[in-house]
């Protein structure tokens, strides 16, 4: 058998039916590393003190596509996935008409002047609020536009640079999306890229 738990195996079959709770419903640390359904692992990006569980002030907005947990951000910008429940408005009990993103990606200084990783969010589009399936899309196009003003471009924090915006080390294509999380006045998305 060249793949002991690939398609055709109880294995297989046992964890494509059963997909694992997403780890931001948890209300825990998020863990370090996440398997995707295929095998693949992804690893965490490191964050800061204050962007931990017991800090959070509202519950968390979750990605998901196909019942297991997280998007790849390169699927979401080219439209050939959607997230489950697309069409929740996931701000419409907050009654905001905007609100603030930041990616607080490591290894780059976020309080640089005109921090391309921070934007401040539309929630309300032509008099209804936003979906989950645009929200993710907002926050992977917010990645997008990064990348492309520091990847080679800005220099990268000394004992960081395996988690750089730069094709030798991360890659958006190797990016996955798992939540959004809100600490104090910003939402901070939660990013896995490939180990």
């Amino acid at each position: 058998m060249r793949n002991p738990v690939g398609p055709g195996t109880t294995t297989h079959y046992s964890r494509m039916t059963n997909p694992p709770r997403h780890p931001s419903a948890m209300h825990a640390d998020m863990p370090p590393y996440f398997h995707l359904p295929d095998g693949k692992r992804l690893a965490r990006l490191p964050r800061g003190v204050l962007f931990t569980p017991s800090q959070e002030s509202i519950p968390a907005i979750t990605f998901s596509t196909n019942g297991f947990p997280g998007a790849r951000v390169k699927d979401i910008l080219k439209d050939t996935v959607l997230v489950d429940a697309p069409n929740d408005r996931v701000f419409e009990q907050h009654g905001w008409r905007t609100t603030n993103v930041a990616l607080e990606w490591p290894g780059y200084d976020p309080r640089a002047a005109n921090d391309p990783g921070h934007m401040r969010l539309c929630t309300v589009y032509a008099g209804a609020p936003i979906t989950r399936n645009r929200l993710a899309g907002e926050v992977c196009s917010l990645l997008w536009n990064y990348n492309a003003k520091v990847a080679g471009k800005v220099p990268v924090t000394r004992g960081f640079e395996r988690w750089a915006l730069d094709p030798n080390a991360v890659h958006v294509s190797d990016i996955w999306l798992l939540s959004l999380h809100y600490y104090r006045n910003v939402w901070i998305p939660e990013f896995y890229v490939k180990d």
